[in-house]
């Protein structure tokens, strides 16, 4: 079978604070089209732009886009990225010769997914899903907390890529096996 691998293009509004760059999301889809190319049922992998799907646009626009590159699954994916702020007990001593400052500091918290779900165009079925998630605990003092906010984001979805490799990794296997137990189901 021939594969399409995209972003779902974002809802107005969404993504604007921890977005990936076009860098990443190229190297993101390689190393998913890089596991899917190990199976001998893959003929053909497609990287579609996110700019050819319709926020919304459901398997009509799945259809036409399908048309366009030949592809006959598509694998979707998406990301969210949450990140905390609280106040702790990091902190950050200052010496100077009149005494000791203490500046507060900040706890941070940046939680990731990203998903992959993976549809037959010309049946309408989700054949499996994959996510990838990252948990990352991170400090900064009020100074440094936008470059650390940063690095955190960053590092998350990192991490949450990797999750979803190996997710999706397994996942194929397991639609492997299904493939050979259940061929009727899936043509």
């Amino acid at each position: 079978m021939n594969v399409g691998i995209a972003f779902v293009p974002p809802a107005s509004g969404r993504y604007s604070e921890h977005n990936l760059d076009a860098n990443q999301k190229i190297t993101l889809m390689e190393r998913i089209a890089e596991d899917f190319r190990k199976y001998e049922f893959i003929r053909n992998i497609e990287f579609i732009p996110s700019e050819y799907l319709r926020p919304g646009g459901s398997f009509d626009n799945l259809d036409q886009v399908s048309t366009m590159y030949g592809f006959d699954v598509m694998v979707l994916l998406s990301y969210d990225q949450v990140q905390y702020t609280d106040e702790g007990l990091v902190s950050l001593t200052y010496w100077t010769i009149v005494g000791a400052y203490i500046f507060k500091g900040e706890k941070n918290d940046t939680s990731t997914m990203i998903d992959a779900a993976v549809y037959d165009i010309a049946s309408r079925k989700m054949l499996f899903r994959a996510p990838g998630i990252s948990q990352v605990k991170g400090t900064a003092t009020f100074v440094n907390q936008s470059e650390e906010l940063r690095e955190d984001s960053n590092r998350g979805f990192e991490l949450a890529a990797d999750d979803l490799v190996v997710n999706t990794q397994a996942e194929l296997e397991r639609f492997k096996k299904k493939i050979k137990e259940r061929p009727e189901e899936i043509k």
